[in-house]
């Protein structure tokens, strides 16, 4: 089965994780040193993954939206539904 999760940061997966990290660079001289190498990066990568998930500051708010709903007024002042042409009558 599944071992139950510690919290990030604790003593004991900092303990597992330098046992496997000794683990792996006492093989990276013999005949699985690419697969030592391997499991180094990928440890240290995921270290980085994790990582970038912080728990910084949030972010800014988007901008409230303008007044009104309304879109930005037409540059055409001129016309509306009463200027122009007269009906016909």
């Amino acid at each position: 089965m599944t071992e139950p999760r510690v919290p990030r940061g604790s003593t004991a997966d900092a303990a597992r994780l330098r046992e496997l990290l000794a683990l792996a660079l006492r093989a990276s001289s013999g005949r699985h040193a690419d697969a030592a190498r391997d499991v180094v990066l990928t440890i240290l990568l995921a270290h980085l993954l994790a990582d970038a998930g912080h728990d910084g500051p949030p972010h800014g708010s988007p901008r409230a939206p303008r007044r009104g709903g309304k879109a930005p007024k037409s540059h055409h002042a001129g016309r509306s539904a009463l200027s122009g042409r007269r009906p016909r009558g």
